[in-house]
């Protein structure tokens, strides 16, 4: 034994209490099979695509509770906001037809929507940690659906979807990284 308690055949003190240096990867390939095992914790790259989509579901519940706050404002105030963009517009030389009711039902759509993704989101970012099947395709089936939405957008002209296309393809190509297949046994 080593004055300072320590074995001295273990040069970097990472043995265990048992004698058995831990394991790295499996067979000495690599990280990415660490995610194999039945105790491994999540991947780098599953908690990134975690993170994004809690931030991106709070997002989508946040603008849907700012849609339905628009919708508690009262008729003769939003129809006065509307005849001041109407004005606005027409002195720019564009028409604008919309009443109180089509801005109404726009904004529920609106909240619809944005609701309806910011609890998918939320709800697959929290059973993300969950190493099944049908986590990884329920995550990845709702990325490719936002993305093919956001390159439609682009595709439209809205050259603002462009930055959140690219979060929704990282976080596709890191869910199929080879930690993060691994991770859900899909190697």
């Amino acid at each position: 034994m080593s004055p300072s308690g320590q074995d001295p055949h273990d040069f970097d003190g990472e043995r265990s209490a048992g004698g058995v240096p831990p394991q790295r990867g499996l067979f000495g390939f690599g990280p990415h099979f660490d995610a194999l095992r039945p105790d491994a914790p999540t991947p780098r790259k599953v908690a990134v695509v975690r993170t994004l989509m809690l931030i991106g579901g709070s997002c989508g519940l946040a603008l849907a509770a700012l849609f339905l706050m628009g919708l508690s404002v009262p008729t003769e105030a939003m129809d006065e906001a509307l005849r001041q963009q109407v004005d606005t517009a027409a002195q720019q030389g564009v028409e604008l037809v919309v009443t109180v009711d089509v801005m109404r039902s726009l904004m529920g759509v609106l909240a619809l929507v944005t609701g309806a993704y910011g609890v998918l989101s939320t709800l697959l970012a929290t059973r993300i940690r969950r190493r099944t099947v049908g986590v990884f395709w329920g995550v990845v089936l709702f990325q490719v659906a936002a993305g093919l939405v956001l390159l439609w957008n682009l595709l439209g002209g809205e050259l603002f979807s462009l930055v959140p296309l690219g979060f929704t393809a990282t976080m596709v190509a890191f869910m199929f990284s080879r930690e993060g297949r691994a991770y859900y046994g899909l190697l």
